[in-house]
């Protein structure tokens, strides 16, 4: 019997989950951000260094999202002046005296790693007991992305990256093939497929070429695949990064990176006579307009489907029981 049950009594898994991009705060910068059922506050610090607070300030509750700002390592509340140090330790008063040891702010687990910032929940209010590996972007050209609000679900979104049979029927994919079979260790997820698609992202649609994706998930707010066009010698890093906001929804932020091109005539003959570093201009924007199109085609189904559990599966739908027993070790026993 289709049901909801299961996301209504444990929304949050716990995870790393993305609050934005490291393009987004500055240094200086103040940032509130939605986060589960509540709101946080981000901020840089002069050496560079990224935050996550609580929102309001310790001692008479001011909303640091609000005039807050950031004096040196510190923050500064715009109530009554007073600077806490990323350790969430008051430092300093508005008025020169001692302050209250007892006064501290709570600090968030925040990891910035290549361009994103994540930040943890655990519905038992844990430690963190892994993170999301990090990895060299220097190949790469500058991350595109973009976010959404929807009505929807983390484990229901990175269900995608395993549901073999909706690639063909939503997206219109062809010969989709398991290169490599879903593998599994603690909270990582590991798969391999291939695909054939319309090269339509380069404009060149009358054209059909294959491409080899490599699934990674770090819980259920972390996706990042790794695609490969061996015949354009094309490589692009594409992230699926959902994030509760309460009341069943979700902030949905991709983005996408592709790696320098250095054989321009591989994707097209003309495009031999120009600098490469225009060339992978060309191809990131039409690649990450194309990752756009593909993951809003998921958008109307997420919206209006239920979870349904046990599903009613059947061969060619991809490893998805597998996937939905390692999910479960993200919510409470």
């Amino acid at each position: 019997m289709p049901q909801a049950q299961h996301h209504k009594l444990y929304p949050y898994p716990e995870g790393w989950y993305a609050v934005g991009f490291s393009n987004e705060l500055a240094t200086g910068q103040v940032l509130t951000r939605k986060f589960m059922d509540k709101e946080i506050i981000l901020f840089r610090t002069a050496s560079g260094k990224a935050c996550a607070t609580e929102p309001y300030c310790p001692h008479m509750g001011a909303h640091l999202g609000h005039g807050g700002t950031v004096v040196d390592e510190t923050i500064r509340c715009p109530f009554h002046g007073f600077c806490f140090d990323t350790s969430g330790q008051c430092v300093a008063t508005g008025y020169g005296t001692k302050p209250n040891p007892n006064g501290r702010l709570h600090i968030y687990n925040l990891q910035e790693k290549h361009g994103i910032l994540l930040v943890h929940h655990s519905p038992a209010g844990t430690e963190p007991t892994w993170e999301v590996p990090d990895m060299n972007m220097d190949s790469y050209a500058p991350m595109r992305h973009i976010q959404w609000q929807l009505d929807s679900h983390p484990q229901e979104t990175s269900e995608n990256s395993v549901d073999i049979g909706h690639l063909t029927i939503v997206h219109g994919y062809e010969k989709v093939d398991v290169l490599e079979p879903l593998k599994t260790t603690g909270p990582y997820l590991y798969s391999k497929y291939t695909m054939t698609r319309k090269a339509d992202f380069l404009g060149i649609g009358f054209k059909k070429i294959k491409a080899n994706f490599e699934v990674h998930l770090h819980g259920l707010g972390y996706s990042f695949v790794q695609v490969e066009i061996p015949e354009l010698h094309m490589r692009t890093r594409q992230f699926v990064l959902s994030t509760p906001v309460g009341d069943n929804q979700i902030h949905l932020r991709i983005a996408l990176a592709v790696e320098q091109i250095e054989k321009p005539a591989k994707i097209f003959p003309l495009l031999a006579v120009l600098p490469s570093s225009l060339v992978t201009r060309f191809v990131s924007q039409g690649a990450f307009k194309a990752f756009m199109h593909d993951v809003g085609q998921d958008f109307h189904i997420w919206e209006n489907k239920v979870y349904v559990a046990p599903p009613a599966l059947a061969a060619g739908d991809g490893p998805v029981g597998q996937y939905r027993v390692w999910a479960k070790q993200f919510y409470p026993a």
